[in-house]
């Protein structure tokens, strides 16, 4: 009987060594797995963080500004289109302006005209290009070019309607 026993210990050891060797292996297989769908979704998330950016910044500015017309306007930087936002503070009017400059996309905070270098901007994220369009009033066309070279395209309803073309 003892022999027997000792069978059937060296079997179950066995099963109990093969069960765990198993178990490390689709650990490691799963935590394999998560790294690169982790790593997909923030390299995903880092290509459109631009574009998504800036629609967001529209949407909050997007608002009438009396006379003047729409809070949002396109201009230019260095030759390249950019977006200005006009806000009034206790009488002065500041620009925030997204454009991309040096691979980068870049958002500045100054006083309106204040023409200040656009290497001082703060970085956003890469950016390759930025190219705005209005097919029509009231909508603007944002084609933005990623870091890797993806071409992105958002259209962009205004609600306030107004003329959003020159910067200031």
């Amino acid at each position: 009987m003892k022999r027997g026993s000792a069978a059937g210990t060296v079997a179950t050891l066995a099963l109990t060594c093969i069960f765990g060797v198993t178990m490390l292996l689709g650990i490691l297989a799963g935590a394999s797995i998560y790294q690169r769908v982790g790593d997909r979704v923030n390299r995903s998330a880092e290509e459109r963080i631009g574009l998504t950016y800036i629609t967001a910044k529209i949407h909050g500015f997007d608002a009438l500004r009396g006379e003047n017309g729409s809070a949002v306007r396109v201009g230019s930087v260095n030759g390249s289109d950019a977006l200005y936002f006009l806000e009034d503070v206790d009488g002065v009017v500041y620009e925030t302006i997204l454009y991309v400059c040096d691979g980068q996309l870049m958002e500045m905070l100054c006083m309106q005209g204040a023409g200040l270098d656009p290497a001082l901007g703060e970085v956003i994220g890469p950016a390759m290009a930025l190219e705005i369009s209005q097919p029509e009033r009231g909508l603007l066309r944002l084609d933005y070019t990623g870091a890797d070279g993806t071409k992105w395209t958002a259209d962009v309803v205004l609600r306030s309607g107004g003329t959003v073309w020159g910067n200031g």
